[in-house]
């Protein structure tokens, strides 16, 4: 069984489609609107619509360990 450590929890629901979220190993932002080229994902793909085989395209690290950043922290 896995265990969720970032602020969401594991739980989708509570991660707006516009949220960002920040890897807490490399501290990589995914941003919705770029998408993900490494993974192949489109722009404007939410954090909680991306596959469960998703990681950090930096570290390699689970969806699990991401945490929501507040957007103004990364403009």
């Amino acid at each position: 069984m896995k265990t969720f450590e970032g602020t969401y929890l594991g739980d989708k629901g509570k991660i707006s489609d516009d949220a960002c979220m920040e890897c807490k190993i490399c501290h990589y932002v995914y941003k919705p609107e770029e998408g993900d080229d490494y993974w192949q994902i489109e722009v404007d793909t939410p954090f909680s619509q991306l596959p469960d085989h998703w990681h950090c395209p930096n570290c390699d690290g689970f969806m699990e360990q991401f945490m929501i950043i507040d957007r103004k922290d990364i403009l």
